[in-house]
């Protein structure tokens, strides 16, 4: 199999992982942020598309309720 034949999930290392410690300290610093942005795009009246794709199960479900949980609930669709 050449390069142009593999897929970009083969090469996705599957064996990192954090600490359930360093994950909340992340996935915090990371909603602070977003929660800036969203007010920034929102002062500005910019409009923003996020588009999820991936296989049944791939966990986009639960990636959306981490993002959006500290999000204000009256700026999204």
């Amino acid at each position: 199999m050449n390069q142009l034949d593999s897929s970009i999930l083969e090469k996705v290392n599957l064996t990192l992982n954090l600490s359930s410690e360093k994950y909340e300290q992340s996935l915090n610093k990371y909603q602070d942020r977003l929660r800036d942005l969203e007010h920034q795009v929102y002062t500005k009246r910019l409009p923003v598309i996020i588009v999820y794709a991936g296989w049944d199960a791939a966990g986009k479900g639960g990636n959306i309720k981490r993002l959006v949980s500290g999000l204000d609930p009256g700026g999204m669709k």
